[in-house]
């Protein structure tokens, strides 16, 4: 969840859908609230057992796979890295929200608050300053097994993090990108801390060009570091230019790369938020009632 991902949830929060039997009207001026249609997928995030194994198996082949992927010198998880990669020391790049840190608590907050729209980016960044999300299950293993791993060369990886948590000022604080901060001490509280984390913290807006696209700061990682794994919850995590295409845009954008999704590609569930809700439309209620516009089977040579 980010400033970012809000405007996204927004765009189609306010699709129409009959109310809950006994339901109160919403007290928000734009209509239903920010986290509203959110609580079964927050409850499941926050209480199910299937959420944290189905994190913790896809934190264990990553690991697996990061393995794999140290040993051959030409391995790259970003598409655009061309060329002999031999001298470059090993990286993994991960999101942040809701891949290391887990923001379902949060998410839990909006709903029992009944959070309207219009104040949700003061709540969010209240969130982030607060430094206290957990981790997701899993994450914290990981990272810290990768760091202990090294390439033929005997280079340790370098792990980097790429959010989209918004550089901004903040009231009463003199801080230019307090929100770096606030996500180095949070992660640094889970056992994760570096002497290079705020280097290795790449914030949206910290550079005029680091947009919601995370391409640019890949690249800028893969200029110094080869890229084994990439580890997030959203398809532009990994890809560009799908915040906005449609279903079957979306879709067969993830089949033209259909090699890489668990071997140098990993993706956790998150039924909450993200770019996949911005594709389903305004509508839900017609989502729901049309055919999945997804493919069952990528075409494979």
């Amino acid at each position: 969840m980010t400033a970012g991902i809000a405007v996204l949830a927004a765009a189609c929060a306010n699709a129409p859908g009959p109310p809950a039997a006994g339901a109160k009207a919403s007290p928000c001026p734009a209509g239903p609230t920010f986290a509203w249609g959110a609580d079964r997928a927050t409850l499941w995030m926050r209480n199910s057992s299937e959420y944290r194994a189905s994190s913790e198996t896809l934190y264990r082949a990553a690991l697996e796979s990061l393995k794999k992927g140290l040993a051959d010198p030409s391995w790259t998880a970003e598409p655009t890295q061309e060329g002999n990669l031999a001298a470059l020391p090993p990286a993994v790049v991960m999101d942040v929200d809701d891949t290391v840190l887990d923001n379902s608590g949060y998410e839990a907050r909006l709903l029992m608050d009944g959070t309207c729209f219009e104040a949700f980016p003061a709540s969010w960044d209240a969130w982030v300053a607060e430094r206290k999300a957990p981790a997701v299950p899993g994450a914290v293993e990981f990272i810290q097994s990768a760091r202990t791993l090294k390439d033929p060369a005997g280079r340790a990886v370098r792990v980097f993090f790429v959010t989209n948590r918004e550089c901004e000022k903040r009231p009463a604080s003199d801080a230019a990108c307090p929100q770096e901060e606030d996500t180095a001490e949070n992660l640094r509280t889970l056992g994760l801390g570096t002497d290079e984390l705020r280097m290795d913290l790449l914030v949206r807006g910290e550079r005029p060009e680091w947009g919601g696209e995370k391409l640019s700061r890949r690249q800028v990682i893969a200029q110094g570091n080869r890229i084994v794994l990439v580890i997030g919850d959203d398809l532009a995590d990994f890809l560009p230019e799908v915040r906005r295409q449609s279903v079957a845009e979306r879709d067969l954008a993830r089949c033209a790369r259909d090699a890489f999704w668990g071997r140098r590609w990993f993706l956790l569930p998150n039924p909450i938020y993200g770019s996949w809700l911005v594709a389903t439309g305004p509508d839900l209620t017609k989502a729901l009632a049309a055919e999945p516009g997804v493919l069952q089977t990528c075409s494979r040579p």
